[in-house]
């Protein structure tokens, strides 16, 4: 039987209690934001993506100037914020069969570096995607006054790029890029964006010498020339064959000189989705610009 006493007695315990429960409790700081220097060796190289892996602040890693990594597998996934300084460095496959980098999930910024001689062809790994660069995971790339070039892969030579995933493309170069199916420079299913990049001499084995895309690409003030593919598309595919393309909107850039087999056009194939040419050049397209592409291409001749 509760009597007034008794009540007052656990009215005083239960505060006892919750005061107790409101006590601040001391947080451990979060982690900052590293910088680290990597020395000129693959093993520095791997070690320090590492490390910026296991902290959640987005570390900068600030390469060796006048080094080339040389590598003999390929370097660990990008799954947390990372910044990779190039200082014009060259990232080479030295050996073996496989990509430079995946950002897996992760938000790789990558400036001013040289990524050669990837090859993700026959990889089990994301259907042997992305010869230089694979970004998946709804993971995010941003390269900016760098080159891609002489990789190879079945689907994007240069840089794949998975649905709900992203790339920035600023200032750079993709050359001599190799892909057995469609995208020869870069192939997307996510967001892509080109600025003021060059993207020639990339080959397809099927679509897009330059750039496949069934997601959202945009192009500025960018060349896409000499490249090419068998079956259209040479310099741009939005869709591919086996699956309708989505939007590309191309402003200020210039499509030319490059070429496609049979009937099919080497500037411009758009196979169902929608492309928006902007005060843009495309020209001197073999055999046509946009010519029997299997959907128009409203502001296109020939």
């Amino acid at each position: 039987m509760l009597t007034r006493r008794s009540l007052i007695r656990s009215a005083q315990v239960l505060c006892i209690s919750s005061a107790a429960l409101l006590t601040p409790i001391t947080l451990a700081p979060p982690a900052s934001a590293a910088t680290l220097p990597v020395t000129c060796s693959e093993t520095a190289l791997r070690n320090a993506i590492t490390t910026a892996n296991g902290t959640p602040a987005s570390d900068t890693l600030n390469l060796a100037p006048g080094c080339t990594y040389r590598l003999t597998t390929e370097l660990p996934a990008i799954t947390s914020p990372i910044v990779i300084n190039g200082n014009g460095d060259t990232i080479t496959r030295l050996s073996g069969t496989f990509r430079i980098l995946t950002v897996k999930g992760g938000a790789l910024t990558l400036r001013a570096a040289i990524l050669s001689k990837g090859d993700a062809t026959g990889s089990p790994v994301e259907n042997g995607a992305g010869g230089a660069i694979v970004v998946t995971g709804n993971g995010s790339l941003n390269l900016s006054s760098s080159v891609i070039r002489d990789n190879s892969a079945n689907f994007g030579g240069g840089i794949s790029v998975f649905s709900g995933s992203q790339a920035q493309i600023n200032a750079s170069v993709f050359t001599e890029n190799k892909a057995t199916q469609n995208g020869g420079g870069i192939v997307s299913d996510g967001t892509t964006t080109v600025n003021t990049s060059q993207i020639s001499r990339n080959t397809a084995g099927n679509v897009g010498g330059g750039i496949a895309s069934i997601g959202t690409l945009t192009v500025n003030a960018s060349n896409l020339v000499n490249n090419t593919a068998p079956n259209g598309g040479g310099g741009i595919a939005n869709g591919v064959p086996a699956a309708s393309g989505g939007t590309s909107t191309v402003t200020t850039s210039n499509i030319s000189n490059n070429s496609a087999g049979g009937a099919n056009p080497g500037g411009i194939y758009n196979n169902g989705g929608t492309v928006t040419l902007r005060v843009s050049l495309v020209a001197a397209n073999t055999p046509g610009n946009c010519l029997n592409s299997p959907s128009p291409v409203p502001g296109c001749v020939g």
